[in-house]
Order: structure tokens, then sequence, then C-alpha cells
């Protein structure tokens, strides 16, 4: 009984110790990296660009970025932030964040030829675990540049298949621009149309309300709108939100009625919003939580360098999210689509989703090859000669979830290797893109690019 005691305990040791040394094993090194190699200034006046990490830091950091200038000089033509100090900028990453940001902005007294170009360079960071990447150095023209093809790491934040940004590419330019999904709740369009649309990123749901919009709405008929608006893969799911495709003749929001609007991912309050034609170019906005008589208002007006303002309820302004219209190609992240549930279309959030900028006239097309050495052979060979043969669609889910595996009980997401796509841009400009990993930690997929000349 004593031998037998003596070896269950002894076992027990054992396993205990070996579950320790899984639970305390080291992670890997934190990986960080420029957002690119290359960027540009075209008509803008200032220009950011992100240093991004593979992971969240588990205390705050200190990043060193050295400079080194030609045809420029810092506080004459121009001025960052983070300042500048002895030739270098140092960039504080606070505990938790996977990101720090540079902003370059041009003086206003200051002329350019374009060809004059500041580099940036990783010197330090003061958290031991982290190691410098691949992507090291970025120079930023004080032109406009076509880029000749980069690799990114989209930054999708944490979160996993429900990471927290949406990131916008714009491939000529080697830039990504990066929004958290739940800064902004509505979007107005800057067309010569009267559209309100719903936040799809965070599946927002509204429904007409027969109600003043400073009503104060009880805690059980509250109750009763939250569950009307709990967006559900049926039929009836596809009246409580706008058109997964941007078709702004299907917005729930029509002007000068009052909705119930849910925020989407649990968010709450619920709100009631009323939107008004002030005049061709200005809507305004009222809106109040669902159980208070304070109403708030704004005014938005238009800006045709954008398809969209959007706004945010928490902020009470205006919000920047997607950059000008003609300034990215494709999205990622998560957002609101469509499946098949018992032969019928019903809304699905789907992670990892690409939509192409089909307003603007980005257009693409996938090509599929037999095996995964036959795709990189395709790849590598396709040219702007091959291209001239492709149908390109203009279809916004062209790329869609189409270029990575869902994963399952059994497997993990993961890219689609037998694939690549062809996207034109609204310049005309010409890349073939592939994806390189659905990301590691999922959220920050790699792809690379390359212009066809």
């Amino acid at each position: 009984m004593k031998n037998i005691l003596f070896i269950s305990i002894a076992l027990f040791s054992f396993f205990a110790a070996v579950s320790c040394k899984e639970e305390d094993a080291p992670l890997p090194d934190n990986t960080v990296n420029l957002s690119a190699a290359e960027l540009g200034f075209d008509a803008e006046t200032s220009k950011s660009f992100t240093i991004l990490l593979d992971r969240a830091t588990t205390s705050a950091t200190k990043i060193v970025i050295t400079i080194s200038e030609s045809g420029v000089i810092y506080n004459t033509d121009y001025t960052t932030s983070p300042v500048v100090t002895n030739g270098e900028i140092e960039v504080s990453v606070p505990a938790g964040e996977t990101s720090g940001t540079i902003t370059v902005s041009k003086k206003e007294s200051a002329l350019f030829d374009g060809d004059e170009f500041v580099e940036f360079a990783l010197k330090s960071m003061s958290d031991a675990t982290m190691v410098m990447g691949t992507t090291t150095s970025l120079k930023l023209s004080f032109g406009a540049i076509v880029s000749e093809g980069n690799e990114l790491t989209l930054n999708g934040g944490e979160g996993g298949s429900n990471a927290a940004n949406s990131v916008f590419v714009d491939f000529s330019n080697n830039e990504q621009t990066a929004v958290a999904r739940k800064s902004w709740n509505l979007g107005f369009s800057c067309g010569s149309d009267f559209a309100v649309i719903l936040n799809n990123t965070t599946s927002s749901t509204a429904r007409e309300a027969s109600i003043a919009i400073d009503a104060v709405v009880n805690t059980t008929d509250s109750a009763h709108y939250a569950a009307a608006l709990a967006l559900t893969p049926t039929a009836g799911g596809l009246a409580l939100v706008d058109d997964w495709a941007g078709d702004l003749s299907k917005t729930v929001i029509k002007e000068g009625k009052v909705y119930v609007l849910n925020l989407g991912e649990s968010q709450t309050p619920l709100y009631k919003v009323k939107v008004l034609k002030k005049d061709a170019y200005t809507y305004t906005l009222q809106y109040a939580k669902i159980n208070e008589s304070t109403v708030k208002s704004i005014d938005i007006t238009k800006d045709t360098n954008y398809a969209f303002m959007y706004v945010s309820f928490t902020e009470n302004k205006t919000v920047s999210v997607a950059p000008s219209k003609a300034k990215w190609d494709i999205v990622w992240g998560k957002s609101l689509y469509k499946t098949v549930s018992g032969g019928v279309t019903v809304p699905y959030a789907f992670a990892d989703l690409v939509l192409i900028n089909s307003t603007a006239g980005v257009k693409a097309v996938e090509l599929v090859s037999a095996t995964a050495d036959a795709n990189i052979a395709a790849y590598n060979s396709m040219s702007k000669a091959n291209s001239d043969t492709l149908t390109f669609s203009a279809a916004v889910d062209v790329i869609g979830s189409k270029w990575r595996n869902s994963g399952g009980p059994n497997s993990s997401p993961s890219i689609k290797e037998d694939r690549f796509y062809v996207i034109k841009d609204a310049s005309g400009n010409i890349y073939k893109v592939q994806f390189k990993s659905i990301g590691d930690p999922r959220g920050y997929p790699k792809l690379k690019y390359q212009l066809l000349k």
C-alpha cells in the first residue's frame, strides 16, 4: 500500500512538473517591424507610419528610431510627433499595446521639389524580449511614389478572429491604415445621395420605432428592443442590417424617422437616432441613449474627398475612419457578410474578410491553380502582358473570405495556397497579391505584392 502511495505521489509530482514547464515555457521573441519600407507624400500635409509588434507588450517600452535627411531640415521643412532629439525619435509603447506611431508633418512655409526624403531606421528597444524584424528602415519621400511592391503585416490588433481593427491598404503607396472597428457608429455618404450607414464591422442593427427622439424608454421596453435587435443568422435578420456590399438603396436608416440602434458586439446602451437633411451638403444627426431624454445634435458636412464621414457617439463628433476615397484599394477585417442556411441567404459576421474599393474603381481577379507549387509558378510568371488577358471584376467581395480556410474542430484557419489575386487600382496600377499567412498571432495577416510592368 505504501509503495502504491509512493508511486502515485511520484507520478503526480512528475506530471505536475511537466505541466509547470509547459505553462512556464518562454514566449518567442517579440519581433518589431516598421509598417512599410517606403512611403510618399502626395497632396497630404502629414503622413503617419506604424511600428508594429508581433504581440502586445507586457510593460511600457521605449523604441528608438534614427533619422537621416536628404534635401530637408528638421523644424525648417518638416516636424515629427514624437519630436526628434539629437537625430533620434523615442516612441513610447504602453503596456498591452501592439504598436506605436510616428507622424511627419510638412511646415506650411516649406517648398519641395519631390526628390527630398527622410530615412527612419530602428535602433533599439528597451524590452530585451524584442528583436528586429525584416522591415527595419523606411524611406519617406516628400513626393508621390508608385510602389514597386512590398511585404506587409496588417495591424489587425488584438482579438484573434475578433481582431480589433479594420485595416485599409493602399498598394501604390505601401500604406496601411488601421482603425478600431468600435471607434465609429454611423457613416454619412458624401455623394450626391442622402444615405446613412450602420457599422457593419460590428454587426450593428437598427429598426424604426414609433417614439419621439427624447422619449425615455423604460427597462421592460428597452429589453424588448434589445431582443428584437439581436442579430441572428436568419432571413429576418436582413431587415435589421445594411447591405453587406454597400448598396446605399438598401440602408436601414431613412430621413426624418426615429430608430433604435444596437451598436453591435455587446456594446451598450441602445440609442435612439434621427437624421435630418439640413441642406444638400449637410446632415443633422440627433441621438440619445434609450433611457434618457437629453438629445445631442451634430451637423455633418459632406467632404467630397471621402466616401463617408463618420460619427462617434462617445466622442460626440466626426472621427477619421477610412482614408480619402481614392487612397485605399482593399480593406481587411471582421465585417458583416452573408452565408446560406437552410437554402436561405442570411447575414453572418466573417473574420478576415477582404473587400475591394470598387466605388473608387478598384477591380480584381482571383487566379486559382491546381496545386500550391503551380500557384507559386503562376505568381512568379504573372506579368503586365499576362494581365491584359484577365477579366477583372468590380464585385466588392471578389476576394472576400476565399483567400483562407475557415478551420474547424480539428484544424486551424489557414491561407489557401493554391491562389493569388491581381488587383487594378483606381489609377490603373496593377499588382499581383499573395496572402502569405493568416497571422501568428491571428489578426496580423501577412501578404506580399508586386507592381506589374
